[in-house]
């Protein structure tokens, strides 16, 4: 767990997340606009990955407040 929080902790991971959903946004607006599928997949579903990406961005922030909340208390 501690690996796993060092990593979202990281500003990378925060800017990677957005501007992977911002990218799966645009995708999956482009293909609801001229109405193709790119191997099976769906405008709907290029939606939903560029929500997980937007949710996994709120996480790292989470983890941030935490790491900061618990390094306050030990000192």
């Amino acid at each position: 767990m501690k690996k796993f929080t060092e990593c979202m902790t990281r500003p990378a991971c925060m800017c990677s997340l957005g501007s992977l959903g911002v990218a799966l946004l645009i995708v999956g607006i482009v293909t609801a606009a001229i109405n193709a599928t790119f191997a099976a997949f769906t405008p709907v579903i290029w939606l939903l990955l560029a929500l997980s990406c937007y949710l996994g961005m709120m996480w790292a922030v989470l983890m941030r407040i935490l790491a900061r909340l618990e390094s306050k208390t030990q000192s």
